[in-house]
């Protein structure tokens, strides 16, 4: 089996971004833009809105509108962020988690789906794993863990820069990776997918997604 078929058969054939509903008839304009971006199109500077408590609807110049999720698993974590970051600070981290676009296996999305349906309407953007690691494998990181979420057993998962693995390295690294460091005992399972930067719209639909 090839390096590329093992890391589809692990991820599955599917990765699913999960948004607001309200967020489609943006997605089909502008594709999916990480909140640093969304920030920066709709006028504002994106530091302001680092650490927030609560989803902000931000208008763009042409009528559409963008939710950005809220930051509380990072907000109401205690002391976690200081004990078990690597290299950054609880905005630092903040701020790097806003440069990305995040994306599940269909195995491992439920949990998150849940926690943002909780309080509001949700659609997932389902994209082809073969065509993201074609069209997006040089900005495509893998992840052990939800790196965005500090609470319960997220309080104690140490992380870093290092915690994100390039697709490209393959999926023996990303799975000896924390080995490596001592951190865990077994090979990891990947969590969470991240493309850094936005994707847009020609491009998510090079990755296979159809509009509803």
């Amino acid at each position: 089996m090839s390096a590329l078929a093992e890391l589809i058969g692990h991820l599955g054939p599917r990765l699913v971004h999960v948004t607001a509903a309200s967020a489609v008839p943006v997605i089909a304009t502008h594709g999916l833009l990480s909140p640093h971006d969304a920030a920066i199109e709709a006028g504002h500077d994106p530091k302001i809105l680092l650490l927030r408590h609560d989803r902000v609807r931000l208008p763009l110049s042409d009528g559409h509108e963008v939710v950005l999720n809220h930051q509380r698993p990072i907000i109401h974590a205690g002391d976690a962020p200081e004990r078990v970051l690597d290299g950054h600070s609880r905005h630092s981290w903040a701020a790097q988690l806003d440069r990305r676009v995040f994306f599940w296996p269909t195995r491992a999305h439920s949990a998150f789906a849940d926690s943002v349906n909780a309080d509001h309407p949700t659609a997932h953007v389902t994209l082809d794993t073969a065509k993201v690691l074609e069209v997006l494998g040089e900005r495509l990181d893998l992840c052990a863990i939800n790196s965005g979420n500090f609470r319960q057993g997220g309080a104690h998962a140490r992380r870093g820069d290092w915690i994100y693995i390039p697709a490209m390295a393959g999926l023996a690294a990303f799975r000896k990776a924390r080995v490596n460091r001592g951190l865990v005992t077994s090979h990891d399972t990947v969590k969470e997918v991240s493309v850094r930067g936005s994707i847009p719209i020609d491009v998510l639909r090079a990755c296979g997604w159809e509009e509803p």
